[in-house]
């Protein structure tokens, strides 16, 4: 005989698990009017048989665990992710369909199958030896053959004329049959070239590879976590409503201590949570330093600084993955800049509904504290911009929420007045072409009136190839060996001998700006060497100091602003 509870009937344990109960059972616990210990059990150890049915599971577990009541429930959740693991590996030896239901869905056991850069491929290829397969190429033979004969050795370049049916048959002439071997040959070729990242990673997306990794262990949502002392319990208090600027202006703590291979292991985590979910982002895959902060009640934060070689002149792009009682939450980044940072966040799926708000507060926060930003802009695509998805999740009104707020008066009455209308009417929908020129127009939210000069970044590197047009007729090699020696002229810089590798390739980003600075050289002596400081700052593997000295640098800043006016 069924039970009843005030939530849910209660099945007898053989009566599989349904998806629409599991759905019912997220929305209920994540609003947090659920009885939540009856919500549980009236669930648990019944039998999961499709894969949609465990992926839901899989997610609502993952979200006990980031948001438990008890040590009971982060308990439960721990166990039941286990049983899914089991369930999973069953799924994938018994039917075909299963295993596509379970692709990139982050559950232990389940395929992970993507197109993803040169050098994560590599990683995964070395971390993962034998688990890691081509999957799918779709160049086409003669594009892939173009590839290929930079690859080979001359003696072997003419084979590849001979005729094909397709790029597989290609492969196979090249490297064997085995789709492992022909990977790790690709691979290998690639890192044999004399050529820096930039082009191998060029080449390697030309030939559109996708890869294929399955039974690798720890790569999955169920399994990575970031580093945690103790587990923290969920209150009742939702914090669905949250004073952004309050929170932003609460003092963080330095940098938690991370020995060398506690950083590695944030990068593993970051990106086998990524992988799983087939993305990626710059930070995470080229990372050159992680700094982990604990911003309190089970949340801490990792953020990413991006290697030198991927690095933007002007803007700092640190990227950040963040987790909950250990759990990953959500990743993003922001492009930094003194007086303002662009911003933009993803919250993964599975934990959507505990403290989205609150979590977004804190990331700024950080931001804030840390870099010391007045301004923050949201993320244009975060917004909907050219992606249908970003519009009908309602992420602006998200960011709305946040106080973000559009910079014209106009657009500022326009969104006023259909948040109004939204905040009564939950069924109201916003006129799409309305909500696409809101979206276009951006969103921003100010901490303290900006104590800087705001340069539009993105001008100025359009100044900068006007410049490289019209000065040196395009000849980028004559521009930047010409813009370095102006510096060595205008600037206290020293013997160029005393100039490494890293902080040379950190005077070419920024001297072609630089050398359209009118009176550089009667700037007084001290402005000057801290311009040289900026410069060698930025070759440091954490760009937080230059970022810290930058900010400082007023005239500095004042004249970026002159060659990019807009900002």
């Amino acid at each position: 005989m069924n039970v009843h509870n005030a939530n849910f009937t209660v099945m007898p344990p053989t009566v599989p698990l349904r998806t629409e109960e599991v759905l019912q059972a997220r929305h209920a616990l994540s609003k947090g009017n659920a009885d939540r210990s009856a919500t549980i059990a009236a669930l648990r150890d019944r039998p999961i048989r499709s894969a949609r049915t465990l992926c839901e599971w899989h997610d609502l577990m993952l979200f006990l665990e980031a948001y438990p009541r008890s040590t009971e429930e982060h308990r439960i959740a721990q166990a039941e992710l286990e049983r899914v693991a089991e369930i999973a590996s069953a799924m994938l030896a018994r039917s075909e369909s299963s295993r596509y239901g379970l692709i990139n869905t982050g559950l232990a056991r389940a395929p992970v199958q993507s197109t993803f850069s040169y050098q994560l491929v590599d990683w995964m290829v070395r971390e993962w030896p034998g688990a890691v397969e081509l999957f799918q190429v779709d160049a086409s033979p003669d594009e892939l053959r173009e590839v290929l004969r930079t690859l080979l050795p001359a003696v072997e370049q003419e084979t590849l004329d001979q005729p094909v049916e397709d790029a597989y048959q290609l492969l196979e002439e090249v490297f064997g049959p085995s789709r492992v071997d022909q990977l790790k040959g690709l691979l290998s070729a690639l890192r044999a070239l004399p050529v820096n990242t930039a082009l191998r990673t060029l080449l390697f997306a030309r030939m559109q590879v996708y890869v294929k990794a399955e039974g690798a262990v720890d790569l999955s949502m169920s399994e990575v976590r970031g580093p945690i002392d103790t587990v923290h319990l969920r209150s009742a208090d939702h914090r669905s409503a949250v004073d952004t600027k309050a929170i932003a202006s609460m003092p963080v703590g330095r940098p938690l201590r991370l020995r060398e291979r506690d950083k590695e292991r944030l990068v593993h985590t970051a990106r086998v949570v990524l992988a799983t979910l087939h993305r990626e982002t710059e930070p995470i895959t080229y990372p050159s330093d992680v700094e982990l902060f604990d911003l309190g009640d089970g949340l801490r934060i990792g953020l990413y600084h991006l290697h030198l070689e991927q690095r933007l002149p002007f803007d700092s792009y640190v990227g950040f993955m963040a987790f909950k009682n250990g759990v990953p939450l959500a990743y993003g980044g922001a492009w930094i800049f003194p007086g303002r940072s662009k911003v933009g966040i993803n919250v993964f799926p599975a934990l959507r509904g505990g403290e989205s708000a609150w979590f977004f507060a804190q990331l700024l926060r950080l931001y804030h504290q840390r870099f010391d930003v007045d301004l923050f802009e949201a993320e244009n695509y975060q917004l909907g911009h050219h992606n249908p998805d970003g519009l009908k999740s309602g992420a602006y009104w998200f960011y709305y929420r946040l106080g973000f707020r559009p910079r014209s008066a106009r657009h500022r009455r326009l969104a006023e007045q259909q948040f109004t209308r939204l905040s009564k009417d939950r069924s109201h929908q916003v006129p799409l072409p309305l909500l696409r020129e809101l979206v276009e127009a951006g969103l921003e939210l100010t901490l303290r009136e900006p104590r800087h000069p705001l340069v539009d970044t993105a001008a100025l590197t359009r100044a900068v190839q006007q410049h490289v047009v019209q000065r040196y007729k395009g000849d980028r090699t004559h521009a930047l060996a010409a813009a370095a020696e102006h510096m060595h002229q205008a600037l206290p810089m020293g013997p160029r001998t005393g100039w490494n590798n890293a902080e040379q390739q950190a005077l070419a980003l920024w001297s072609l700006a630089l050398e359209q600075v009118p009176d550089l050289e009667q700037w007084p002596l001290n402005a000057r060497k801290a311009l040289v400081e900026v410069l060698r700052r930025k070759a440091l593997p954490n760009e937080t100091k230059h970022q810290d000295l930058l900010r400082k640098q007023g005239r500095l800043l004042e004249a970026l602003a002159a060659l990019a006016p807009g900002g």
